[in-house]
């Protein structure tokens, strides 16, 4: 599905095709060093409907794309992203000769063509004003309705949600919950996303019924793709998009 949708289009779009949307979680990583534009655009071009990026506040105010709170495991340089600017971090390798991307530039990619989530990096280390930030950025870059924004930090999401109704906002939960719908409420959310092992039918369900969407998290080999299936969530994150993509529907 190709074009400028709305989050809220895509998804109601392959529910009415009984279609579980592909993402690239960080891009493409099986094929490209993760979270960078060369393993943006592979997931693009594997098919992927979504894909996942993380952003951090750098100490001038920008939005970095990189999961780590600190540098060592995807990039030659070492100590906290936050502890740098911008100018510092995009001196760096992030492999393969990549750079650490702006989230703009990540915009400027997958605009009109995929649909894009964003995952704020907000626990252990927090980081204060990134929502507003963030929140700022999307306006500027007419991004708002084309993104979904998750956190692992609930109240981040509850923050970001007052701050600007208007963006569609996810919870990100590891656990089998025993009331999944109140935590989405207390979160102002409108999607659980869940790791593939702790989702279950009679959860997916239970959060569909309450009007919010179903993500699951990171399905890369052949039992987590056919626990997946059963559970039939709205979307699955893949770092092997190309793989997993092909069996998914």
């Amino acid at each position: 599905m190709q074009g400028p949708f709305t989050m809220r289009q895509r998804l109601e779009a392959a529910r009415a095709e009984g279609r579980i949307l592909l993402g690239g979680h960080r891009g493409n990583p099986a094929e490209h060093p993760e979270n960078t534009l060369a393993s943006f655009q592979s997931a693009i071009a594997a098919g992927c409907d979504l894909v996942e990026c993380d952003v951090h506040l750098t100490t001038d105010g920008e939005l970095a794309v990189i999961h780590d709170h600190t540098l060592e495991r995807t990039t030659n340089g070492s100590g906290l992203v936050g502890a740098h600017s911008l100018a510092e971090l995009r001196e760096l390798d992030a492999g393969g000769g990549q750079r650490i991307p702006l989230l703009e530039e990540v915009f400027e990619l997958v605009r009109d063509r995929v649909g894009l989530v964003i995952e704020t990096k907000q626990n252990p280390i927090p980081y204060p004003g990134l929502e507003e930030k963030l929140v700022a950025t999307l306006r500027e870059q007419r991004m708002v309705e084309l993104v979904s924004v998750i956190s692992f930090h609930h109240g981040c999401v509850r923050r970001l949600k007052k701050i600007a109704p208007e963006v569609d906002t996810g919870i990100i939960d590891a656990s089998r919950p025993i009331d999944p719908v109140g935590m989405l409420k207390a979160a102002g959310a409108d999607l659980f996303s869940s790791y593939f092992g702790t989702l279950d039918p009679e959860m997916a369900e239970e959060i569909k019924a309450a009007g919010a969407a179903v993500g699951v998290w990171t399905v890369d080999e052949q039992l987590a793709l056919m626990w997946a299936r059963h559970c039939r969530p709205d979307s699955v994150f893949s770092n092997r998009p190309a793989e997993i993509g092909p069996d998914l529907n």
